[in-house]
């Protein structure tokens, strides 16, 4: 990474680099305002829109002189050292607002789904080798909950987006190394996965099938009593067809594989 090359990260902590230096962002709020800023990069934000992206209810009286200075102070971060805040590059006055002009992939969320569509892309072309490497290059890109300690809208709904992406790409993951042929460390993974995650069907589907790849169908006729359990008992519902088809396969002693969502994902 270049020295002068800034970084916004949202996957954890909203924080910011330049190069290897960490830059300081201020209170929480002020950080807030950044990620808003990010993510819309390149986009005016007015500051009635920042404030209806952070705010919600009752505001201060000062709120939108708050932003101003919010701005001010993230500008003199976030600018190039030895760089006049009057002459603003990346942080700039664009009416009726502001604009953070960076790169598009200067911000971690960005760089997180440009690997999540080439590994899918990967996967597609059956280079299952590739299409785990950037799915764990992807996952790295986390550090903690995302967009932490922020409460706006905006960012809430980011954050519940970004959340169910990344579980997403945990299971397609595992569903890629099932297909390499790492089963027996699968297995492990996605009890705990399930213990945490227990109405996601697609997760009792990689476990079916990790079991029933080996020499233990009796498990996996098991787990699918559990995952029907536990549909029924929560949400009063029946598993799904690919739930069921692989429980007939089982019953027949029939070789079971990873389905091929790729066909049905939603695309980044």
């Amino acid at each position: 990474m270049s020295q002068d090359e800034l970084s916004i990260l949202l996957l954890g902590p909203v924080r910011a680099r330049r190069g290897d230096t960490s830059l300081y962002l201020g209170t929480p709020r002020q950080r807030e305002v950044l990620a808003v800023l990010a993510m819309r990069s390149g986009m005016v934000m007015s500051v009635a829109q920042i404030v209806e992206a952070i705010w919600v209810g009752r505001r201060p009286d000062s709120v939108e002189n708050m932003v101003h200075t919010y701005i001010g102070r993230l500008r003199r971060a976030l600018e190039p050292p030895g760089h006049r805040p009057a002459l603003a590059r990346v942080l700039r006055s664009t009416r009726p607002g502001y604009t953070l002009d960076i790169p598009a992939d200067a911000v971690d969320t960005v760089r997180f789904e440009q690997d999540v569509r080439s590994a899918r892309a990967a996967r597609s072309q059956q280079d299952l080798t590739r299409a785990l490497y950037l799915f764990q290059r992807a996952l790295t890109r986390w550090s903690g909950r995302a967009l932490h300690e922020a409460t706006g809208p905006l960012a809430e709904a980011e954050r519940i987006r970004l959340a169910e992406l990344r579980q997403d790409v945990l299971e397609e993951m595992t569903g890629v190394r099932l297909l390499l042929g790492d089963i027996e460390n699968v297995v492990a993974e996605l009890r705990w996965m399930l213990a945490e995650h227990p109405m996601r069907e697609r997760l009792w589907e990689l476990l079916l099938v990790a079991l029933g790849q080996t020499s233990r169908r009796a498990e996996a006729l098991t787990a699918f009593q559990d995952a029907r359990t536990t549909l029924a008992d929560r949400l009063g519902v029946e598993p799904g067809h690919r739930l069921q088809d692989l429980h007939r396969r089982l019953l027949r002693s029939e070789p079971v594989t990873v389905w091929p969502w790729w066909e049905r994902r939603v695309r980044v």
